[in-house]
């Protein structure tokens, strides 16, 4: 979804993604630590590797690239063996070549051929699988099959703790690029049961806080982003309302039904901590700028407002005001310029974004309502109009913009630092 601003519209996010809410920390209490059972590669490889190895039938030769790769993966078969080294690069090749070619199911066959050749030149632990996972995770998500990606996701993970340690700082962008994926597939509602993405996520930037403060120090930069990851999934496990269908879990970590008595209480838990956790992240961001001297100018002070989000997005109004004035009044005295200052407190703001996510995307597509609406000092949209909508007839759309807009909640403008009521913006929600 996407939005077009008209008559100076104000621009409201459709969609709130990973980015839009990156922030927030747990204290070690708050979080479960990750699973000793993460240790043990998914089941889908121990499967996979005690199965002999085979070649893969061909299905197309889509290029004169994929040819020379089959030729002299042949030669080198016929002088060192269906396991020489070296075979697993030139498969890799292959898989790319084919890759490119969008024959993907060939594709993973013969990267999952050169991860298990390299296995057994080099070892289970061999980090140079990397880039066969990484390919194979690719066209696994090209055909939609969200599960096997997830596996070759947390075969990543497995793989570099067996290097590392879980604790050291080089897991960390593997820890990043795992919790990333989790958080996004939640918001996508993509593969297994979402909530296992959700706490599977807050847990992967918990532990990316721990390694971070203990080899860098309680104030390194490097915290603003983990810490703005716990922000979203906390504020995501606030929000969490059941899956929006029954699930299938393939590959999970909670051994059980989708959502059994065990797991219902893990959620509770992490449900019903939510907003203090969320609180907390804000904090203990506010806290990394104002004391790393590196930190940017203003830094804590926009941080200051991002907890009044906070309060506002959990209607809790007059902390929230009373934080807003204070980080209005701090963004003076750290030297923010008034544009900055006005593209904070100069216009309402949707908080965290307006959830048109429910609808099905054929029957939106080339769709729009434009309408006006007032926003309050208290952050509330009154005097909701619809001014028009194509198609014409189609009254659910704005039937349902409307409702969105009436549970809404907005960031108020702000003039010398006092909330004040916004009248006349007109917004055009454009569908695609």
């Amino acid at each position: 979804m996407t939005q077009t601003e008209i008559s100076n519209a104000i621009a409201i996010g459709l969609k709130f993604t990973a980015s839009a809410l990156l922030c927030g920390s747990v204290t070690a209490q708050e979080l479960s630590t990750i699973e000793d059972d993460s240790l043990a590669p998914p089941a889908a490889y121990i499967e996979a590797a005690s199965k002999p190895l085979e070649k893969p039938k061909r299905q197309l030769t889509p290029s004169r690239a994929a040819d020379e790769y089959r030729q002299r993966i042949e030669d080198m078969e016929a002088e060192y063996g269906a396991y020489g080294a070296g075979i697993d690069e030139q498969l890799l090749g292959l898989g790319a070549a084919l890759q490119r070619a969008g024959a993907h199911e060939e594709a993973i066959s013969q990267f999952r051929r050169a991860m298990l050749i390299n296995r057994v030149n080099e070892g289970l632990y061999s980090l140079n699988q990397v880039p066969m996972i990484e390919r194979m995770i690719d066209s696994q998500i090209a055909l939609n099959e969200w599960e096997d990606a997830n596996d070759n996701q947390e075969y990543l993970f497995w793989l570099h703790a067996k290097n590392f340690g879980e604790k050291d700082p080089r897991m960390l962008p593997i820890i990043n690029q795992l919790s990333s994926w989790h958080l996004q597939a939640y918001i996508d509602e993509k593969g297994a049961t979402l909530f296992e993405h959700l706490i599977s996520a807050t847990n992967l930037y918990a532990l990316a806080v721990d390694i971070i403060s203990h080899n860098f120090g309680a104030n390194d930069l490097r915290l603003v982003d983990a810490l703005r990851g716990l922000k979203a999934t906390n504020y995501y496990l606030a929000t969490y309302a059941g899956e929006p269908q029954q699930a299938v879990v393939v590959n999970t970590s909670f051994n059980g039904s989708p959502m059994d008595s065990e797991n219902r209480a893990q959620l509770d838990h992490y449900r019903m901590n939510s907003f203090s956790s969320g609180k907390s992240a804000i904090t203990r961001i506010m806290n990394v700028y104002q004391k790393n001297p590196q930190s940017p100018p203003a830094a804590s002070a926009k941080a200051k407002v991002e907890l009044g989000d906070w309060y506002m997005m959990f209607n809790k109004w007059h902390s929230a005001r009373e934080t807003y004035g204070e980080a209005y009044q701090a963004l003076w005295d750290n030297g923010a310029t008034n544009k900055e200052i006005d593209e904070i407190f100069g216009r309402p703001a949707a908080l965290p974004a307006l959830p048109l996510l429910d609808e099905d995307r054929e029957v939106l597509a080339h769709s729009y309502v434009t309408v006006s609406y007032d926003v309050t000092a208290f952050g509330k949209a009154r005097n909701i109009k619809i001014l028009n909508a194509a198609p014409e007839d189609k009254v659910s759309i704005r039937s349902r913009v409307r409702n969105v807009l009436k549970r809404a909640k907005f960031r108020p403008r702000f003039v010398n630092g006092e909330p004040v009521d916004t009248s006349g913006i007109v917004q055009r929600f454009v569908f695609d």
